[in-house]
């Protein structure tokens, strides 16, 4: 082999000629950023993957001078033209800057390598996972550089941002910062790290037969979002029980308990799980082999392409080469971008979701009016304004706004709106004008309401301050009376319900929060879903009561809150628990 090759690729090479007993294997563990103890399967496969991928497997054989020139694959012509490990797979289509930013190849752009800020907050609202995740590093290693008025500005974009794809990278960053997003951001990170305490204990004790319940399945299902949203923070000794209950070796966990851990795994993006992850794939059912695909789709680490790679040549499903597909699209693979355009033709509502799902990281300019067609879809218009964010076409622009202009239901309109933001990010970034018409939002028009006379406005403000009193002083009855009295003499006035609604859910009244935090929806809509802390506890009271039916068998009940409070606008409530009740709703839908 020629010293033309960078030394870790030699290492690779030599591994493959001497064995993977010898000296040279144990290096090839390191390069490939496998265990010590990782079986030869899995060395093997990799090896012979990612080497393959650049055309010296031939060359391990014999001199690189007698080898014949490719039509496909030409002879590296020097150690600095050698691509790295982990863009073998594929390049980016995308020419511009957007694209070439943390891209795969050897035209990317490293994000360390941008030093305007405005650059770097386009492409944390527009860009990839990937340019996103990258971003926000980047932004933690100038804060302290960045002016006062910069930091502000990074500052109010990071309270903008509810993603949770990037909840781990966002949460760090947000601790960096100021004022009420940095405590909120420390206090969320201080209650993160008192639940790994309690829980290592609860482990202990489990593992020692103690307790016959597994900890992590036994968690509330919010609480248990925020604590696997951030599994990259967590300790060797916690992610070696997921592993093992992931392998079945706890000897607890039931199929459907496995899956759920499995689910709630979707955004770890820890590399530790690969291995446990490829496993399930190998060896799980068709279901948990693609919650598998779709965790290892958020992992950063180079066994991740050669394993997804492999699943997907196996492939014999349209569901299950639509979903390994899309993974590998986030990791700069799109060979599967033709198949999945075909399956948009198909009549199968469910294959056309996971199309959609999979052209998020696929999908072009050119899919953008295919895409777009899907929106007058009521089961597919989510997913569809998923997919033109990441797309980030300016020809999404109208059929967006004739949609937000068309419903009512709270959670499409926001997502359209982030959706317009990521849009117009990316169209600046690549340098295009941007006309008002296209930006700017449209506002449904507002419902006829009522005209309250003064009088009764006032006996109803006087009803409130006392009932708001009598609350503060611990005559829950009294007041609660007294906001309801408040809330019908004036009809179109939300507040009081929203008291009340609030102190029933502190006091974990859900069933009775439940019907005051309707009526202040069909009051004021507008004004549950602007609220912060407003939306945190509906969401958090509705993901309870659900909780509660469910485990009374009423799974009817328990779908049916879910899917109402999906419907609402809730990207100001905690990611963790619009996570869960997302993930919950997949798995009451599963069931039925």
């Amino acid at each position: 082999m020629s010293a033309r090759f960078e030394p870790r690729v030699e290492h690779l090479l030599a591994a493959l000629r001497e064995g993977l007993a010898s000296e040279a294997g144990q290096a090839a563990r390191a390069e490939l950023g496998l265990s010590a103890d990782a079986s030869d399967r899995d060395v093997a496969r990799s090896l012979v993957q990612i080497l393959s991928a650049i055309s010296v497997t031939d060359a391990a054989r014999r001199p690189p001078e007698s080898a014949p020139a490719s039509a496909d694959v030409q002879p590296p012509r020097g150690e600095d033209e050698l691509p790295e490990l982990a863009s073998l797979s594929g390049v980016s289509a995308d020419s511009s800057l957007v694209g070439r930013v943390e891209a795969f190849g050897r035209d990317a752009i490293p994000v360390e390598q941008v030093e305007e800020l405005p650059t770097l907050l386009g492409l944390l609202r527009g860009g990839t996972l990937r340019q996103r995740r990258a971003v926000l590093r980047r932004l933690g290693e100038l804060w302290e550089e960045l002016s006062g008025r910069d930091q502000r500005s990074v500052a109010e974009a990071l309270a903008s941002l509810r993603d949770v794809e990037i909840e781990a990278e966002l949460a760090a960053a947000r601790a960096l910062v100021g004022g009420a997003v940095g405590r909120q951001a420390r206090a969320e990170r201080e209650e993160w790290a008192k639940l790994v305490t309690d829980l290592i204990p609860r482990l202990d004790r489990f593992w020692d037969g103690q307790t016959p319940v597994e900890p992590i399945a036994d968690l509330p299902g919010d609480r248990r979002a925020h604590l696997l949203l951030h599994a990259r923070d967590l300790p060797d000794v916690v992610v070696a029980h997921l592993c093992a209950v992931l392998d079945g070796h706890d000897g607890v966990s039931s199929r459907e308990a496995r899956r759920e851990l499995l689910e709630s795994l979707r955004f770890a993006g820890d590399p530790r799980l690969v291995p446990t992850l490829v496993e399930l794939v190998d060896s799980g059912s068709s279901d948990i082999a693609l919650d598998a695909v779709r965790v290892m789709r958020r992992i950063e680490d180079p066994r991740v392409v050669p394993a997804l790679s492999a699943i997907y040549e196996r492939s014999v499903t349209d569901a299950a080469k639509a979903v390994v597909a899309g993974a590998l699209g986030a990791h700069g693979d799109r060979r599967g971008l033709d198949y999945v355009r075909s399956l948009l033709d198909r009549e199968d509502s469910e294959l056309e979701l996971l199309a959609l799902e999979a052209l998020e990281t696929l999908g072009g300019k050119e899919d953008t009016e295919r895409v777009a067609a899907r929106l007058a879809a009521s089961g597919a218009a989510a997913q569809a304004v998923a997919t033109l964010l990441r797309v980030g076409d300016r020809r999404a622009l109208r059929p967006l706004a004739e949609l937000e202009a068309s419903t009512r239901v709270g959670a499409i309109r926001g997502a359209i709106e982030d959706a317009r933001t990521a849009i117009v990010a990316r169209l600046e970034l690549r340098g295009e004008d941007i006309r008002e018409e296209e930006s700017r939002a449209i506002r449904l028009d507002a419902e006829e309401r009522p005209r309250t006379s003064f009088g009764m406005r006032f006996r109803a403000f006087r009803l409130y301050a006392v009932g708001v009193t009598l609350i503060a002083f611990g005559a829950l009855g009294a007041g609660i009376a007294r906001l309801e009295r408040a809330g019908a003499l004036r009809a179109e006035w939300g507040r009081p319900w929203i008291v009340v609604a609030m102190t029933h859910a502190r006091k974990r009244r859900h069933a009775q929060a439940l019907a005051a935090f309707r009526r202040a929806i069909e009051t004021d809509r507008a004004l549950v879903e602007r609220n912060p802390l407003v939306v945190r506890q509906l969401a958090q009271t509705f993901l309870r009561r659900a909780e509660q039916v469910e485990r009374d068998g009423r799974h009817d009940v328990a779908r049916g809150l879910l899917g109402e409070v999906l419907d609402l606008d809730l990207r100001r409530a905690p990611s963790a628990v619009r996570f869960e009740l997302q993930r919950r709703r997949r798995a009451l839908q599963r069931a039925s």
